[in-house]
This record gives C-alpha cells, structure tokens and sequence, in this order.
C-alpha cells in the first residue's frame, strides 16, 4: 500500500521547511508532493502531484487559504484539508468547517501536535482508500462478467464491447487449461471442490504474474480453462514452465497454455476462443458454462476481490498503528467463517491465509523476494471437518500475528537503547512517556509494549530505578541535603521522595547515608 500524498501550502518558509523535514523521515507514512508559498501557486499543482491531502495556511498573499480551499472544492469535493493558522478564534474555525477540513493546526505548534493530526488524518486517508479499493473492485466483478459474457457469446448489451475492446488493445491471450483427468481426481465433490481448486489455481498464477512484474488480467471461462490477458510478448518460456509447475506442486493438477495470439477486436473473441480450443490436445470434457453457471465465475472473481480488500484493511490497521484494531479484524473474520457452509468455509479460510502471506511478504520482509510468498504451504483439503478447518485458520492467523510481533521488534531496533539514553539524560526532568515516545517516534502505547518487553520493567518502574540509583550514588558521595537530592532526581517532595527510596532500598535516605539497615 501506497504512502499517502501531501501539498504544503504556507507562506512562512521555515515552518514550511520544517513540515516538509518532518514528512521527509518517512516515518509519519507521507509523501511531499509539493509545496507552495500561496493559493495560486498550489492551485496548478493539484492537477500535476494529485495530493491526497492538503495543508495550507489561511492568511498567505496573492491568495490565501479560505479562496483556495473553496476552488479546490470545486474539482476535489472529497480533498482531505488541514488548515494552517496563527489565529486560535472562532471565525478561522468557522471557516474551517465551512471548508469541510479535517482539523486545524495552529501555529506556532510542536513535533507532537503535528504527529497527532497527521495520525489523524492518516486514518481518514486509509478509510478513503479502503472504500475506493472496494469500489474498483466491485467494477472489476462487473467487467469480468461482461467479458465472460463476450467470450462465451451470452446475451450482453452491445456498449460491453466498446469496454472490452479498451482492456483487449495491443494485448496477448493466452488459455490456461487443467487437465481433466486431475481435476476429477482432485475435485471428488463435484463443485464444491471444483471452487477450491478454481480459486488457489488464479492465486497461483496472479502471484507469479506479480512477481514477474507483469500488469495482468485472469478470467475464469469455463470449469477447466482460465483466460490470461498480458502483454504482447511479456509472458516468457519461463514464466509459463513456473505456472506449470506450481500447479503441480501446489495442487497436483498439470496445467496447459495454448497462446491465442494478439487480442482481436471484441465482436470477433468467441469465435477466436472456439478455434483456439479445437487446438487444445486434450479436449475439455467438462461441460461448458451455462448461462445459469456463469455465476461460478462472478463468485471466483468476488473471492479474489475479497482477498484484495482484505490486504487493504490488514494494512491499513498496521499502517496508522492500530494495534487492537488488528486483532479484532482477524478475530471477526474467524468469527465470520464459523457461520458459512464447508465450501465456503474453505475457500474464506484460503482467502484470509493469502492475504495475511501478501502482508507479509509486502510489509514485514519486501525484501524477500520468493515466488509464490502469498501462497500459504498447505491449504484446506476437500475431505476437512469445519473443525479442521476452522482451526487451520486459527493457526494462519497465530503465524501471521508472529510475523507482525517480530516485524514490530525489528522496526524497534535501537529504539529501547535511544529511550533508555533520553531517559539519563533527562531523569532529573519530569520524563514522561509520551515525552520519550515523541522524542523516538513511536505510538505511546506500542512503546509502552515494546520497552516492557525489552527490558522487563514498565517505563515508570524503570525511571523510578534510575532516578533512585542517581539518588544513592550522590547519598554515597557528597554532602547534599535530602531536599536537594530529591530536587535534582526530579523529585519536587522530599518526603514523596523519601517513601520512594524507601520501597526501594527497604530503608531511609538517611539510614543509607550512614549506612544502617533497616530489619
């Protein structure tokens, strides 16, 4: 998943500056498209950078933010806006909401106030591109629908061709068929299996598409022979061995390409996908699709749609950080497949492991670069109780949090060591979490986590140590009263203090001092 976009549009350049240096660390999840010193400026690079967020100042010159947010709203109703003000009164937040901004930023401001309304806006981001990727992916079924229907010659209205002809231009075709023999084998419940097979095959083949690098579209046609829509001359001898072979090795079914040559114009693709299965050697068998069953095909299509919004909102809770929220998507989803029937049981549980191996292999290692990383080792068997399967995903889901627990450490490296040296240097300040989280970048929460973990102590048990460490080594010494050890370990009340030396020591500053235990 892509970092979100940002325009800066202020006219003071050194806070201007300063945003643009926060955002260049990355570690806010934006991306600086552009920045402008006025509304007329960042009016022409909208079209140009397509920001998907906006901050901009009210009062700038030549024109300031309030007329440049209303033409903005013009052409990008939808346009995520936080303004930028030195003015904290009702009118700016009026305008504000006029303007329908997600928040307002009002300068002078520090790191942590701009951290905690790009954390929000962040999550207004991700819940926008969530929905846009559940819509182009309702689109998606719909196209795939009206191509099979063209493919096959069902009844479809004559405007399809024009949207197919758009998606065949300057393409290469390619039938993929699976060995009936296999099939029978392997699909022993008839369509109920048939799903399955249909299902992890198009994964199998869209990864390896994905890792060749190549912008692809498989279509389900009939029971036994997908449609591969690539680019004219992309698709290697290499790359159709890879297909081949695991379909083998992950499903035992061997897999045939038959090249239909350069895409023709829409009206002629059912008579060009006649002739090309005449060629086939092992003729297909299985009967082709009705009407009726074409409907077998919209649901591969709707399974593939699930897994890609499913990566969208794996991502999108490990993104903005949102730890619980994680837990609870995954916890729903179990909880969801528990109430669908076995085949859809199987191919729900299939859908969830795919996706969580996708998140892996693009946000915890994408350096890794193996094929078929997505595709999880072992999948559902035909012959598997709801039980079985059921738990199969229990434990897809144990491997992936895993996976996200070790991604968390390993993002967190030096992390505890610089808050442990923040902490020395300011144990005598008042020291508080979010002041060491902010200073290292970290969610206060997910810190607290991360820093119990690494060193066994909560982070007020650890800085109540150090201070009284601090405090026995200058009892041990020098001359200085109580009152002003207790002073310069942070501690405002020297008989607060004292208890606190107490619990730790088992006996008084004093009795330390002179070096008398306390039985």
């Amino acid at each position: 998943m892509r970092n979100g976009r940002v325009l800066i549009v202020e006219d003071q350049m050194n806070f201007r500056r300063g945003l643009v240096k926060m955002m260049q660390s990355g570690d806010l999840g934006w991306q600086v498209v552009g920045e402008a010193g006025n509304g007329q400026d960042a009016l022409t690079m909208l079209e140009e950078h397509e920001p998907d967020l906006v901050l901009t100042d009210i009062r700038m010159p030549i024109m300031d933010g309030i007329e440049f947010v209303g033409h903005l709203r013009k052409n990008y109703p939808d346009m995520i806006v936080i303004i930028l003000t030195g003015y904290k009164n009702f009118e700016y937040a009026q305008a504000a909401v006029r303007l329908g901004a997600l928040d307002i930023l009002i300068k002078p401001c520090t790191e942590q106030d701009v951290r905690q309304i790009m954390n929000k806006a962040s999550e207004r981001f991700y819940e926008k591109y969530a929905l846009q990727q559940k819509q182009r992916m309702q689109m998606q079924v719909q196209q795939d629908q009206e191509f099979r229907a063209v493919l096959l010659d069902l009844p479809y209205e004559m405007s399809t061709l024009a949207s197919v002809d758009c998606v065949l231009a300057g393409k290469e075709l390619w039938l993929l068929h699976l060995n009936n023999d296999d099939l029978t084998n392997k699909a022993a419940n008839g369509k109920r299996d048939m799903s399955l097979l249909q299902f992890a095959f198009s994964n199998i083949v869209e990864e390896l598409m994905k890792e060749a690098g190549l912008e692809t579209r498989l279509l389900l046609v009939e029971q036994d022979t997908f449609l591969l829509v690539t680019e004219y001359q992309q698709l290697e001898e290499s790359l159709q061995s890879s297909i081949s072979k695991a379909s083998f090795e992950y499903l035992i079914i061997h897999t045939s390409l038959i090249s239909m040559g350069i895409a023709p114009a829409a009206s002629e693709l059912a008579e060009r996908y006649l002739l090309t299965k005449e060629a086939v050697s092992d003729p297909i068998q299985v009967p082709a699709l009705t009407t009726s069953e074409v409907g077998t095909g919209i649901l591969l299509s709707q399974h593939q749609a699930r897994v890609r919004e499913m990566e969208v909102q794996l991502m999108s809770a490990i993104l903005v950080g949102q730890e619980d929220s994680l837990h609870v998507l995954l916890n729903r989803v179990l909880a969801e497949l528990g109430h669908t029937s076995p085949e859809e049981m199987r191919i729900g549980a299939l859908s969830l492991s795919i996706a969580m191996h996708g998140t892996i292999q693009k946000q915890f290692d994408p350096a890794a670069r193996q094929a078929l990383a997505r595709m999880p080792s072992e999948m559902p068997q035909n012959h598997w109780t709801s039980k079985e399967v059921l738990d199969w995903a229990a434990e897809q889901v144990k491997y992936f949090l895993l996976q996200f627990n070790h991604w968390q450490v390993s993002k967190s490296d030096n992390v505890v060591e610089r808050a442990i040296k923040y902490i020395e240097e300011h144990y005598n300040e008042e020291c508080r979490l979010t002041d060491v989280a902010t200073h290292i970048h970290l969610n206060p929460s997910y810190f607290s986590v991360v820093f119990k973990k690494a060193t066994g102590e909560s982070f007020t048990r650890f800085v109540t140590r150090v201070r009284m460490d601090k405090a026995a080594l200058l009892l041990r010494n020098t001359d200085m009263k109580i009152f002003e050890i207790a002073c310069a370990i942070g501690f405002d009340e020297p008989n607060y203090f004292t208890n606190v030396f107490k619990q730790q020591f088992h006996m008084s500053p004093k009795e330390y001092r002179s070096g008398k235990l306390t039985t």
